[in-house]
Order: C-alpha cells, then structure tokens, then sequence
C-alpha cells in the first residue's frame, strides 16, 4: 500500500471519527472549480458532504475555456478542477497544474479514463445529435454522418438556418469535439461545409441548443453532450437524441487535485468518492451525468449507449495535446469559420 493512499485513508478514519463532533468544529472548507452544471452535480456534492461531515464544498462553475484560462493565469487556492474539455485538463496536467494522487479503487479504473496516476475521468457520456420530434415525425432519422449530409442536401429548405452546433471558438468541449471529428472522420469537413451551406447557427453552450431545439428553432443540434442531452429528454416530450452508428464519441468528465491544493488529502477524497461505488450509485440514480462504471447505468442511459454500435471513448492523455498547440488550433479554426462561413452567430 503506497504512503499517499495510506494518508488518504487516515484522513478518511480522522474524518469519520470526528463527524459526531462536526457542527463544533470549524468545517474543512474544499474548494472546486468545475465546468460542470451546478445541477447536474448538486446530488453527488450533498451527498459527499454527508458522508465527510467535516468537510464543506466551496463550488465555483465555469464554462470550459474559461476555467482552463483562469487555472492558468491566475494563482488560485484551489483543490479541485472539473472539466468535460478533456484536451484542455490533459494540457494543465502537461503544464504541471495538478499532483499525483492515487484513488482507492485505481486498480478497477478503465485504461484509457485516466492518466500519469493525477487525471481521473469519473464519467461515461456518449455524444448525441438532438432533434424535435415533431420535426422528424414524417422522416428517417440519419444513422450516419453521410446519411446526415445527404438529407440535408436533399432537402436545404427544410434544414436552412435550423441546425444547431457549438461555436468552437468559446467552447472547450465543442472545440474538442470537432477536433475528434477529423481525426476520426476524413470526409468530417464535407459534413461541415454541409452544416455552412445550410446556415447552420452556433452556440457557446448544451443549454442554448437543447433550449432552441426543443421549442423547434432548430430542427436537430450536432455533437452535444449525451448526459445533458438524456436528461433534458426524459424531462420534455418535444425532445428526441440520437447516436450514429459510423461512431459515437464517448467523453469523461475529469478531475485532477490541483499541485498547490491547500487540503490536498481532503481533494483526494472527494476524487476517490466520485470514483467510488457509492458516488457512481449517486451519479447514476440522482445526477443529470453518466457513470464511468457499466453498472451504474439507469435503463434510460443503457438503452442510449446501445444504441449505436461503434462507442469510441476518447482517451485521456498526449494525444489530446495535438489541436492545442497555438499554430494548429489557429489553423483548425481558420478552416472551420471558412466550413461555417454562411453560418449566423447567435450569441
């Protein structure tokens, strides 16, 4: 057993031993910075707390950029950093922004949902295309990018300004969204110069495009965040979500204990609760998110996940690093306004 875990569960034992105690005592005050819905976290926050009395989150949202901008300009006393931007978390590891720490069930993590033993995905969520049902009630639904661009071809008029896709340029996930688009797809920038044709509108946030499609503003929304995406759903009979079948990207929501953290153990073990059977329990039945464990999973989320054949998790490490060199996402961005050049921006 290494010296770091043995500390972390000291401090577990400490904490517990003390929550009897805990409303006389001047609570640990841990504080998380996240580009992560305060509602789609709440659940695993209040439960953490209620199982470390002792302790009391401090939680500050941000979008993706932003929070990569601030952890890197700024010195922050801060213990915790949450992103869905996996390229923009793997960069602050890379810059030295994090420190090694090992959860209690690393030895039961997948692979490619963590990396240098200081990132921890914790998360499991597919990216969907979202659409008004009523707008797709007399038409197939795409089960391909191609068969996408086709029917938009085929029928401009239907989809002209009424396609929905994240403005790169202000959103981290979106930018790395697109980016494994390309990797992933060689003939992706016929899709896109497809969405340009088509006046396709562009949004800094999942929120904006759920919103627009349900009211039936737009008629689908590309590349969203599938967690996001079920969960609005499940809730609004207008709205309908979609894997393709050619490839479904996979994200994981990351967490990292930052290098100068002032309760580091504390930091730990909120990482290794969300990694726990106890916090994917809670991600899964009380969160708006997607465990990173299979068994965690409600019907609603297995039946998405089954829905396409080819699940390809993006995989934490260097590789993310490529697109954000400055010269390349320059260049990624030139091409992709030039794509989108007859788009409208919204925001």
């Amino acid at each position: 057993m290494t010296s770091r875990l043995v500390q972390l569960l000291l401090a577990g034992m400490m904490l517990l031993l003390a929550a009897g105690s805990a409303d006389a005592q001047t609570k640990t005050r841990l504080k998380i910075f996240s580009a992560t819905d305060t509602s789609a976290i709440q659940a695993i926050i209040d439960a953490f707390e209620a199982r470390y009395p002792a302790i009391e989150i401090d939680y500050s949202e941000y979008n993706t950029s932003e929070l990569h901008e601030i952890i890197k300009s700024k010195p922050l006393d801060v213990d915790v950093v949450i992103s869905s931007a996996m390229d923009l978390q793997t960069d602050l590891i890379n810059k030295g922004f994090g420190q090694p720490f090992r959860p209690q069930n690393f030895d039961d993590l997948p692979a490619w949902s963590n990396w240098l033993g200081t990132l921890y995905g914790f998360t499991y969520e597919p990216v969907a295309m979202i659409y008004n049902k009523a707008a797709f009630a007399k038409r197939p639904l795409p089960s391909t990018r191609s068969e996408l661009a086709a029917m938009i071809r085929d029928d401009s008029a239907f989809f002209d300004g009424k396609i929905g896709l994240y403005d790169i340029s202000l959103s981290g996930v979106g930018y790395m969204f697109a980016t494994q688009d390309a990797l992933r797809d060689g003939q992706f920038s016929r899709v896109l110069e497809t969405f340009g044709r088509a006046g396709a509108q562009t949004y800094c946030c999942t929120s904006e495009i759920v919103g627009r499609v349900t009211e039936g503003d737009l008629v689908f929304g590309y590349n969203v965040i599938g967690s996001y995406a079920l969960a609005a759903a499940q809730k609004e009979p207008r709205l309908g979500i979609t894997l393709f079948s050619d490839y479904a990207l996979v994200m994981t929501r990351s967490a990292f204990v930052m290098h100068n953290a002032p309760h580091p153990n504390e930091a730990g073990l909120l990482i290794s609760f969300l990694l726990s059977k106890e916090g994917q329990s809670i991600i899964a039945s009380s969160s708006s998110l997607l465990p990173l464990q299979g068994e965690g999973h409600t019907p609603a989320s297995v039946a998405l996940l089954k829905s396409s054949r080819a699940l390809l998790p993006i995989r934490l490490g260097p590789g993310l690093l490529t697109y954000l060199d400055d010269m390349k996402r320059a260049r990624f961005l030139s091409d992709w306004r030039s794509s989108m050049i007859d788009a409208t921006n919204n925001n």
